[in-house]
């Protein structure tokens, strides 16, 4: 296989990338991230946002809401499917965790926790059929947040979307007034600090070995499923945590997009293209995308027509990352791709990411409408920058996507994978 090369003509700012440090804390050395610096900056953050809502707090079931304000990591994926883990914010001071009972451990001696509670389950089980268990358990515990709420100075409560609508009517007849957190997570999430940078820059670390290690891997024979475990395997070996998604195809799964890993078996001359979507250390989102080639093929004059397209879409998005321009703006300004390839473009060409990938969503420009994400672009905002290209009913297609900061001059790479150069058309 062609090694990959750097395609970029003209100075590329990657400063950021260039200070990604090591996958763990220690007690000296340069690998160091502040966690307490880190903390503080996003409880800050969600309490400044409380404050403009004028809410006395917040509670938040999302697991990756509660690690963002308090840093407490408890069986993140699982905590995803459950009803049990709630913490309650509030708009200023210390936070109180209800965590599943037996793990209260994990919830304390953190500096943003003041009191950690045993969760009660917030479901329905068959034995509740019959004594009605559940209306009780839950009114109990919206008694413990209104009681936590009025402590805080109000009765306005902001919920995440994980609150359950059940709890949320229980909350509201424990006479509390409920409002969305969706707004303030969103502003308070978008803009990193250093020490977030750092840690999406140890995540990036890990997702670039594993990709490395999967492009050496690539050769016919091999599924899909064994590609994708090589980012999964690293992932874990590293540090990291898990994948929210298995985007990896193959040949013609490769068009349309958004088709899973499976046990086909990967051919010569074959595109794979991936999008890692990878929590790594620290539980931030390493979110690249990138398509390779399989050996021992060179490239066909089509394969190479849909990677330049989408390099060429990729780079002309990323240059619209600009301090003092807007979504809309960016949106206005999008790259348009050849009439063949529109109809199955990428909807969402630039998203937030921090723990999870998420808000601002920026459209395409053809999908804009009153209705979508508008806001101003500042320093200290990550995007992921994605592109697609392949035609409806094509044989295949090509998916890229980087990582960026926003700076006080334009933007700065957090991933710094190289593309491929026998697919870009040049010379080795």
């Amino acid at each position: 296989m062609n090694k990959p090369g750097n395609t970029h003509t003209s100075i590329v700012d990657d400063r950021e990338a260039k200070r990604s440090i090591g996958r763990s804390v220690h007690d000296h050395g340069a690998a160091q991230i502040d966690m307490l610096a880190l903390r503080a900056y996003r409880l800050g953050r969600v309490q400044e946002q409380l404050q403009v809502l004028d809410a006395a707090g917040a509670l938040f079931a999302e697991p990756n809401h509660i690690r963002y304000a308090t840093g407490v990591r408890n069986m993140q994926p699982w905590s995803m499917h459950t009803s049990f883990r709630t913490t309650f914010i509030p708009a200023q001071g210390k936070a109180t965790a209800f965590e599943y009972g037996g793990s209260e451990h994990l919830a304390t001696g953190l500096e943003t926790i003041g009191e950690v509670r045993q969760a009660p389950p917030l479901f329905f089980s068959e034995r509740n059929r019959e004594t009605g268990e559940l209306d009780g358990r839950i009114a109990a515990w919206a008694a413990e947040i209104a009681e936590l709420t009025r402590a805080a100075g109000g009765t306005r409560l902001a919920i995440d979307r994980h609150v359950d609508h059940f709890s949320a009517l229980a909350l509201e007849a424990a006479g509390l007034d409920l409002v969305s957190a969706a707004r303030a997570l969103t502003l308070a999430q978008s803009i990193k600090s250093k020490e977030e940078l750092l840690c999406l820059g140890a995540s990036i670390s890990v997702a670039e070995a594993a990709i490395h290690r999967l492009r050496e891997a690539l050769e016919p024979g091999m599924t899909e499923i064994e590609l994708w475990a090589i980012l999964e395997g690293t992932n874990a070996e590293m540090g990291g945590e898990y994948l929210d998604t298995r985007l990896l195809s193959s040949g013609g799964r490769t068009n349309p997009w958004f088709q899973e890993a499976t046990d086909r078996v990967v051919r010569p001359g074959d595109l794979v293209a991936l999008d890692t979507d990878m929590i790594g250390p620290f539980g931030y989102d390493a979110d690249i995308s990138r398509t390779f080639l399989t050996p021992p093929n060179r490239p066909t004059g089509q394969q190479m027509e849909l990677y330049q397209l989408a390099h060429e879409q990729l780079q002309h998005n990323l240059e619209l990352m600009r301090p003092g321009t807007t979504f809309r703006e960016m949106s206005e300004a999008s790259y348009i791709l050849p009439d063949k390839y529109r109809e199955q473009e990428m909807v969402m060409v630039w998203h937030g990411v921090g723990l999870t990938g998420g808000a601002p969503n920026i459209v395409a420009k053809r999908y804009l409408t009153e209705y979508s994400d508008d806001g101003p672009v500042e320093p200290g905002l990550v995007l992921c920058c994605e592109a697609y290209v392949g035609e409806l009913g094509g044989a295949e297609g090509v998916k890229l996507e980087q990582c960026a900061v926003v700076t006080e001059t334009g933007y700065s790479l957090l991933t710094t994978f190289p593309f491929e150069e026998d697919l870009l058309g040049r010379q080795i």
